[in-house]
């Protein structure tokens, strides 16, 4: 459990260490996803991932397709794409609003209201009940009115006529804003899984829940957090266990190395252009004291500044300069007296 709680520790102290590296490199999140390539795939990624945990079965390509030409391609049902456009729709207006609205008042979640959760809802769930309707009787971005059954959920949702004031319960928490104790990431990650033991909405609450996360992740100044369909079972445990045993940490872990990797993504193509290049551990080991095996642990244990991409870790020869100076060789004989620019 302690080695747990260190884990976690490394991750969000890299969260920080890294965000304020892409504040200083690029001035902060892209306004609009036209304007940066890697925006705009985050989006189109997160557009298929969060459908396809909800069994929306588009690929990438398709998806690229749909959302970017017009052009429904492959034999789906027609709700398929008409979720997938919904949520791409839905994403790009969080996207862009919510970096919009993180540069107003010095507190960014303070103007956060219960119009952004309905707005959310009604734009990702109008075009599918337009063709299929809610199961209640609701119209896009209402309240449920009724109870609400799933499969293999642990918690009781509040029934219909408590939703409005559980939500606004909820949505006070947020205009407080994190605790000084408290990580953006701890603080993000407790309310996604607070907001769905609401399920505020008749159908879509798993969307809408990753939509509003997002919208807070970019107040606090970070990317969005694309839950993969390849993490799906996790999710939902690390959700249970949340909303069951008040344990928030599996979710802040999943949440906070998903963040992570888009904000390696983002700030990778403004380093490489910088005075000191990051290149992959492989290639900087010979330059160093150290084997890339060794490197590749120093970066897992937070003690080398490196971004991890592509699967791939990358730091520079001035971080290794640096933690030479800082820290011993821990037993291991340099290679040579020197590291080496060339």
């Amino acid at each position: 459990m302690a080695a747990g709680r260190l884990m976690i520790r490394q991750l969000l102290e890299s969260l920080t260490r890294t965000s304020e590296t892409f504040s200083r490199q690029s001035g902060g999140l892209p306004p609009s996803v036209e304007g940066n390539t890697v925006w705009k795939d985050i989006w189109l990624e997160e557009t298929h991932h969060s459908t396809a945990l909800e069994g929306h079965t588009l690929t990438p390509r398709e998806i690229s397709e749909l959302v970017e030409r017009r052009l429904a391609t492959g034999s789906k049902e027609l709700v398929h794409y008409l979720a997938v456009e919904g949520y791409a729709r839905t994403a790009r207006w969080v996207y862009e609003q919510a970096v919009q609205h993180s540069k107003t008042g010095p507190s960014p979640w303070g103007g956060f209201n219960m119009g952004h959760v309905r707005q959310i809802h009604a734009q990702l769930m109008g075009p599918i009940w337009a063709v299929r309707p809610s199961p209640g009787s609701e119209r896009p971005g209402e309240w449920r009115r009724g109870t609400v059954e799933i499969a293999g959920f642990q918690v009781k949702p509040p029934p219909g006529g408590l939703v409005e004031s559980h939500v606004g319960e909820w949505v006070r928490g947020v205009k407080v804003g994190p605790s000084l104790q408290q990580h953006p990431i701890e603080w993000v990650a407790k309310l996604h899984a607070d907001f769905e033991a609401i399920q505020p909405f008749s159908d879509g609450n798993g969307r809408v829940g990753r939509l509003v996360m997002d919208y807070l992740l970019i107040l606090a100044g970070y990317p969005p957090a694309i839950i993969r369909q390849s993490q799906r079972a996790r999710y939902i445990v690390a959700l249970q266990r949340a909303q069951t045993r008040g344990d928030y940490r599996p979710l802040t872990e999943l949440v906070g190395q998903a963040v992570l990797d888009n904000l390696n993504r983002l700030l990778l193509p403004h380093l490489s252009t910088a005075e000191e290049a990051y290149v992959p551990l492989s290639e900087l080991a010979p330059r160093t004291p150290y084997t890339s095996t060794y490197l590749r642990k120093l970066a897992d244990r937070g003690q080398l500044h490196a971004l991890k991409t592509g699967g791939q870790w990358v730091s520079t020869l001035r971080s290794v300069e640096e933690h030479v100076k800082t820290k011993s060789a821990r037993g291991r004989k340099p290679k040579s007296g020197k590291l080496s620019a060339d």
